[in-house]
């Protein structure tokens, strides 16, 4: 699984009129992915120590990708105030915090994309204005603006579900010199991911077999765009792409057939063989 590491970014800022507080906003940290939820940590503070009250405003109707492949409507993302989650809407005002004193030690916020499910990896933004009112004369202190920006890592996982694949050779399977066994039970490989990926088997430590041995898919999830029908010799020192999908991939399956062939049309020999494989989660571009 590959992860990113990203820098901090700023927040861009205008404020009107030329004699009113200063609030800021900045980051706090790396986007953090947890349990199909997207959080990113916020502070917020000003030049002075009035009491405000902080409103957003979403001048976007979505957040997206950089590449601009992906968006996610604005009806997933919220702002926690550390006491509830705060719903936006698209061009008006939406309360975070009612009499927020300023100044001294930053106050904390979190930006949450939530209930969307997985998140493909990315670059996403938005732009928001963000209004603070005296809470004394409530006037209009300050307006700002400000780029939210969620970096997403790539992230990916595989298991394994169902028996080890096992070959049983019978006394008509072993005589028979164009015999081909399959295995008992198809082992099912599970994929999430959110980037786009394929699927490989490397045979480095496969091992002497009692013939030669064979791979290919039998099912998938309709999700899975491309996987390996036609039977392909299995060889150490080769990597096999057994299947391709694009991002979200969440739970997609592969169900994979192994057989065993008699070489050079001989006998297949008796025998317990311990053959080994291993499969390998790549992301691809």
């Amino acid at each position: 699984m590959k992860k990113y590491l990203f820098s901090t970014l700023i927040a861009a800022l205008f404020c009107v009129p030329v004699d009113a507080s200063m609030v800021i906003i900045d980051y706090q940290g790396d986007t953090l992915v947890r349990d199909r939820n997207v959080e990113r940590n916020l502070i917020i503070n000003s030049d002075d120590d009035g009491v405000y009250n902080i409103a957003l405003r979403p001048l976007d109707d979505a957040l997206r990708s950089a590449e601009g492949s992906v968006s996610i409507p604005l009806q997933y993302l919220y702002i926690n105030n550390t006491r509830e989650d705060v719903y936006l809407r698209y061009n008006e005002y939406s309360n975070i915090f009612d009499g927020l004193s300023m100044g001294g030690v930053a106050k904390n916020m979190t930006a949450k994309i939530r209930d969307y499910g997985m998140v493909p990896a990315g670059v996403y933004h938005m732009n928001f204005e963000v209004q603070a009112t005296d809470i004394e004369t409530q006037q209009i202190a300050s307006t700002t603006t400000f780029t939210l920006q969620f970096i997403v890592p790539s992230m990916q996982e595989i298991s394994l579900h169902g028996e080890v694949p096992r070959i049983t050779v019978g006394a008509s399977d072993a005589f028979d010199k164009s015999k081909k066994v399959t295995n008992e039970a198809s082992p099912m490989v599970y994929i999430n991911s959110n980037c786009d990926w394929e699927l490989s088997v490397n045979a480095d430590d496969f091992g002497e077999g009692a013939g030669n041995y064979y791979i290919r898919t039998i099912s998938a999830s309709s999700n899975v765009g491309e996987r390996l029908q036609e039977r392909v010799l299995l060889q150490q020192g080769k990597e096999i792409i057994i299947a391709r999908g694009k991002a979200p991939a969440n739970n997609e399956f592969v169900s994979v057939e192994f057989s065993l062939e008699n070489r050079d049309k001989g006998f297949i020999p008796a025998g317990n063989y311990d053959n080994r494989v291993r499969y390998i989660l790549r992301e691809t571009r």
